[in-house]
């Protein structure tokens, strides 16, 4: 069991270490990269050389194994504050970014991207401390059993919340996907029709009855749709071609991310 958890961590850092390899090529020899993306080379290759001793320290399974595993649990539950549906800031400027763009999918794939981060993120370095660090809290468990089962109950508890927030954000996609499809079935007569009217209905989409509030306008419509447990997608888009004002239509953008 040891030496399967210690080579998924080789694998994980060797492929984090692609990445940042590849940012740091990037910011050196394509023009203009750096500056889009706001990178220090400082920052990549430090978060390289991280990486690289990571990947050494689960290789030779040294001392340093349990303390890395936990502080890898630290950074991912940092990650996890700042991901933000709709605007994931950290996978912005890290120089991991390359790790998250293969599970970030495009628009309507999002819960693939949710995924990772709240099961491969959350979940796995939870578990992975957890295991590397069972020398330091089992002899606690057997000198003072409820403080032993008390720190114990922490990494669960922090299970279930990725687990719990996991669900609470495929809740908000769905909202969310309701609001795209609504706005995708509304047609021009009806944009001019109702301009300057809001209209309010119920919808069913399985098991699920969501409120849909459309505000209808020229050129901008807007569509917000909240579910039973208050999940609230939001679309809005330029209807140029129902308002006269000539040139084609961009297609719709969230005015928001969904909550």
């Amino acid at each position: 069991m040891r030496r399967a958890m210690r080579w998924t961590n080789v694998l994980v850092g060797v492929v984090t270490l692609a990445s940042a390899l590849a940012v740091l090529g990037s910011d050196l020899f394509e023009p203009g990269y750096r500056q889009a993306h706001g990178d220090s080379l400082g920052l990549v290759v430090a978060y390289a050389a991280a990486q690289i001793g990571i990947i050494g320290a689960f290789w030779r399974d040294t001392r340093l194994v349990p303390w890395l595993a936990l502080a890898k649990a630290l950074v991912a539950y940092v990650f996890l504050l700042s991901f933000v549906p709709g605007g994931p800031y950290w996978i912005a400027w890290t120089p991991g970014r390359y790790v998250y763009q293969l599970f970030d999918w495009g628009e309507g794939t999002e819960l693939v991207l949710f995924a990772m981060a709240y099961f491969g993120r959350g979940i796995w370095n939870t578990v992975n401390a957890f295991y590397f660090t069972a020398p330091w809290w089992r002899p606690l468990r057997i000198r003072r059993p409820l403080l032993g089962r008390t720190l114990t109950a922490v990494p669960m508890a922090a299970v279930i919340l990725c687990v719990w927030m996991f669900v609470e954000l495929v809740r908000a996609t769905d909202a969310h996907d309701v609001a795209r499809l609504v706005y995708g079935e509304l047609d021009c007569a009806t944009i001019r029709a109702r301009a300057g009217e809001t209209t309010t209905d119920l919808r069913q989409r399985g098991k699920r009855r969501y409120t849909v509030r459309i505000i209808y306008g020229c050129p901008v419509t807007r569509v917000l749709v909240a579910d039973d447990g208050d999940h609230v997608g939001t679309v809005a888009g330029r209807r140029a071609d129902c308002c006269g004002d000539g040139g084609a239509s961009p297609p719709p953008s969230p005015a928001a991310p969904p909550e």
